[in-house]
């Protein structure tokens, strides 16, 4: 039985480790191609000009947190009003090079450091 519990534990371990290993090794992308197709392709009407998207149209997408795999998934097939992006309308090694662009943005300054909207009472 403990031998059993041993191996069984060590089975998951290598699955879990490949699982994260697999979200982790994003593909190489052109930042410069990706910025490119963020434009010409329509992302930024609804997710911004920079990626920091907007409340009835589109979420934030600069400095992305999302493993690669799920960025993918989400294009291909959205969850929400986002329409599908086949891979015959933009392939995957567009996709990672829209991925490093919105990688590489900055992320949004927090509310409370600027100056305009501190000063109309956002706390």
């Amino acid at each position: 039985m403990k031998i059993f519990a041993i191996t069984l534990l060590a089975g998951l371990s290598l699955c879990a480790n490949s699982a994260l290993a697999q979200q982790a090794a994003a593909p190489a992308g052109d930042i410069e191609n990706g910025k490119k197709h963020y434009t010409t392709d329509g992302c930024y009407q609804c997710h911004g000009t920079l990626g920091n998207g907007a409340a009835l149209t589109g979420p934030k997408l600069a400095n992305t947190e999302l493993p690669f795999d799920a960025f993918l998934m989400q294009l291909r097939h959205p969850a929400n009003d986002m329409p599908p992006y086949e891979a015959k309308i933009i392939s995957d090694k567009t996709v990672a090079d829209i991925y490093a662009y919105m990688k590489s943005l900055p992320k949004s300054p927090d509310a409370k450091s600027l100056p305009l909207l501190t000063g109309m009472g956002v706390k």
